[in-house]
């Protein structure tokens, strides 16, 4: 049993923790265990590039490091596993960052950025991009929404009132490459804290008090996001299948993000390929079900969306699968196997003329079938040319030996040839 002089000092230390911020409690590291990427937008470009700058001269790529340093030691205090793609005024490959983010295998990607016109100097207002279509990407809108209410708040605009939520397919037809690249792994923003083109933006944009605000506006973002919970998707697939069957159901055991089942009613959607399937939901144990379509494609994907209680959006990756079909495709998985088996029954297709015309075709159909592979599975190897006349030579003997038109083909393949084999 503690003495009286050690209680005295474990209430007077609960005490301090309660009216000290800067002192650590239970609550102090709330991400703990979170991965998160920090990607300082551009980087370096001062020599060739005139737009990222402002009247007297402050350029975007130094506005946003220095945010993002401030933001990083805020994350990384909070508990947070932070990689910055850059740290320094140098640049980064656009496919690079993306890489850096999955690498990290981050559970949020932020790409720190402010914005410019160049025809009209007074605009002045937060943005924030997502990837695509917002019915597809919720978890990054989830994000997003929160971030700019957190900008117009806390921020000083011009036309405070103006900045909005914009999917980056507006920038851009296949959107940002970024996000294009980091989708499938993980949610991600672009967000645009304001405009250092318009005069007063650049006069606060340059001021360290300043950045250290916004710094703390994307922290707070950060933390209301994951303080409501991360929902997640697995595939319930048994390891002794290397297939999906389609005579089974699909199902993926869900997670709230805190370790329970609880979700949203009416938010549950699976889509396969694209294709919204009729699903289950068991809510005792968890588990999401639908029946796949059947399909004579090689590979299909799946992606889970469903909110939890607290009304954040799992973020919907793909999960694929090979079919049946699939494979048998892809029985090997070197470009040389398959060259030198579709060399030998080729040979054997060449030389058996007295077999009958049906185990000929299966010949044919394999020896094309494995020089397709060797270029899908290697595009640029040795025999690459000769796989490519060889798919050609096959397509004109295949169309004479069944009289079935495969002249769409034959041309298509001639074409290949011309124009990707000068």
């Amino acid at each position: 049993m503690p003495n009286k002089k050690n209680l005295v000092l474990l209430v007077f230390l609960l005490t301090l923790s309660c009216t000290l911020p800067g002192l650590m409690t239970m609550d102090s590291r709330p991400l703990e265990n979170i991965n998160i990427t920090i990607d300082p937008g551009h980087g370096d470009t001062k020599a060739y590039d005139n737009y990222r700058i402002g009247p007297t001269g402050e350029r975007e790529e130094w506005i946003n490091l220095r945010v993002a340093k401030i933001l990083s030691r805020k994350l990384t205090r909070a508990g947070a596993n932070v990689l910055m793609t850059r740290t320094k005024n140098k640049d980064v490959s656009l496919g690079g960052r993306a890489i850096l983010a999955s690498q990290h295998q981050s559970d949020l990607l932020v790409s720190i950025h402010h914005n410019a016109s160049e025809n009209d100097s007074t605009i002045d207002f937060p943005l924030v991009y997502f990837y695509g279509a917002a019915s597809m990407n919720p978890a990054s809108v989830d994000f997003a929404n929160i971030l700019i209410n957190e900008m117009r708040n806390k921020m000083s605009f011009e036309q405070p009132n103006a900045g909005s939520v914009y999917s980056d397919h507006l920038i851009y037809n296949s959107g940002t490459s970024i996000l294009r690249n980091s989708i499938d792994q993980m949610p991600g923003v672009i967000g645009e804290g304001g405009f250092f083109t318009n005069p007063e933006g650049e006069r606060r944009l340059k001021s360290k008090e300043y950045n250290e605000l916004e710094a703390e506006v994307y922290f707070q973002a950060i933390i209301k996001y994951f303080d409501g919970g991360i929902p997640t998707a697995k595939p319930l697939i048994p390891d002794t299948l290397d297939f999906l069957d389609f005579n089974s159901e699909i199902q993926f055991q869900l997670d709230d993000g805190f370790g329970n089942t609880f979700f949203e009613d009416n938010s549950f959607e699976i889509f396969q390929d694209g294709k919204r399937l009729n699903s289950s939901w068991d809510i005792r144990h968890g588990v999401l079900s639908a029946q796949p379509l059947i399909t004579d494609e090689n590979r299909i994907s799946f992606q889970v969306l469903a909110r939890n209680f607290k009304g954040n959006a799992i973020h919907p990756r793909p999960f694929s699968f090979y079919t049946e079909a699939g494979k048998r495709w892809y029985l090997e998985d070197d470009w040389f196997t398959a060259f030198r088996r579709a060399d030998s029954l080729f040979t054997q297709f060449d030389s058996q003329h007295n077999l009958p015309l049906d185990e000929r075709l299966v010949l044919l159909n394999e020896a094309l079938h494995y020089y397709r592979l060797s270029l899908e599975l290697q595009i640029v190897h040795p025999n690459a040319l000769e796989a490519e006349k060889q798919v050609l030579v096959l397509l004109e003997l295949k169309q004479e030996l069944v009289g079935e038109d495969l002249q769409a083909e034959i041309e298509k393949q001639s074409s290949r040839l011309r124009d990707y084999y000068p």
